[in-house]
């Protein structure tokens, strides 16, 4: 489950950054091929993630609400915020240690050591 999360994660990021980089229009529609990779995280949190507290759960619902109706109204502002504040706020939660330090490397670490 690790990596899909992971992967999950990367492609929320990426349409987000893709839809304001090139003010792309479509971005509700973009975020429909993510609806069975969210619905299996769901799935697995509420099933596999026992002990949170009960509003835990319920605000990860009341984001997937938020998400019905973005899709219904085609709403790029709300989606966004649900994906990318919600979704991926609990997607963190089992990102593993150190991912964003990998990434930083990745992308920028050359950088950093040749302004050294």
């Amino acid at each position: 489950m690790e990596k899909k999360i992971q992967e999950l994660y990367e492609t929320i990021s990426f349409l987000g950054f893709h839809a304001t980089y090139s003010r792309d229009n479509k971005y509700v529609q973009n975020c429909q091929g993510l609806i069975p990779k969210i619905q299996e995280f769901v799935c697995w949190f509420f099933t596999d993630v026992p002990g949170l507290e009960e509003g835990v759960y319920r605000n990860l619902a009341d984001i997937l609400k938020d998400c019905e109706t973005a899709f219904c109204e085609n709403d790029h502002v709300l989606m966004m915020d649900a994906l990318e504040q919600g979704i991926a706020g609990y997607l963190e939660m089992f990102l593993p240690e150190g991912y964003f330090e990998e990434k930083e490397i990745a992308y920028v670490g050359e950088e950093k050591e040749t302004e050294s």
